[in-house]
């Protein structure tokens, strides 16, 4: 059974026009499920319309007294928005490089590659299914203009995107203020924390991975979005061959959270 279903994933990867579904996945137990602990650890709906409320997330970020202290608050504005738009971890976001955001044919991509010599890498993948080009959501493209501020970025001679976040020099990571800033300020703040729920930044990685899942997405495409290793024979070897199209056709535009981002949008120039 694996044998077949390796190979009719191939042939979906290469004809999608004429091939969707995978007629022998449902015989296979190569498939994502929503674990228990996953939907406690998870965002609702509801809480992304509260995090993502402009009176909330705008007034925090831009006017809060801390923030007027601080030159430093678009990697607050920005990574919470690109992690629900993506599923990335946080340190994949707060690493990123402005070379890291690249075209490939008319699909903007974030271009997950470790990077630096071994053992003193300046960016880091958890494993090597983590290696992935990411389709940016038409939400990060179109209405939040995400390119040009990174374009703005490299133009003022930074080479990291979120260049303001320092190196913690013992754990060789850049997450450390937007996790404080997030889970210990801002969901306290809106009133999510603490309460008997699991959650954290890391609630949005669960939430766009069972988003994706409830809209029936093929898994492989979820796995592959999510820098999963594939369940399987020949699941790595077909993985790779998902191009950006198709991972922006079949998976990232599927992401909608019902949310008008176009009123969290800022002249950051």
């Amino acid at each position: 059974n694996s044998r077949i279903i390796a190979i009719w994933n191939f042939m979906i990867d290469e004809y999608n026009d004429y091939l969707t579904d995978n007629v022998f996945r449902r015989t296979s137990n190569s498939k994502i499920t929503i674990r228990k602990k996953d939907k406690k650890d998870q965002f609702t709906k509801d809480d992304m319309k509260v995090i993502f409320d402009p009176k909330n997330y705008l007034t925090e970020i831009f006017e809060s007294k801390s923030s007027r202290t601080s030159k430093y608050v678009y990697p607050y504005y920005f990574v919470p928005i690109l992690a629900v738009h993506t599923g990335c971890r946080l340190e994949e976001l707060c690493m990123m490089k402005t070379d890291d955001i690249v075209k490939v044919g008319n699909i903007w991509v974030y271009r997950l590659r470790e990077q630096g010599k071994y053992g003193d890498e300046d960016t880091k993948v958890k494993t090597q299914s983590s290696e992935r080009d990411l389709p940016l959501h038409p939400v990060l493209v179109e209405t939040l203009d995400f390119v040009s501020y990174v374009t703005f970025v490299k133009k003022n001679g930074h080479e990291r995107v979120f260049h303001e976040l320092p190196l913690n020099e013992q754990r060789k990571t850049y997450h450390k203020n937007v996790n404080r800033f997030f889970n210990d300020r801002y969901l306290k703040k809106i009133g999510l924390k603490p309460t008997h729920r699991k959650i954290s930044f890391h609630s949005f990685r669960h939430s766009v991975e069972t988003h994706l899942t409830e809209k029936n997405v093929n898994p492989r495409y979820i796995n592959y979005h999510q820098g999963h290793a594939q369940e399987g024979i020949g699941g790595d070897v077909y993985m790779k061959g998902i191009s950006p199209e198709q991972l922006l056709k079949n998976c990232v535009s599927k992401i909608d959270w019902g949310i008008d981002f176009k009123k969290l949008k800022v002249r950051w120039n």
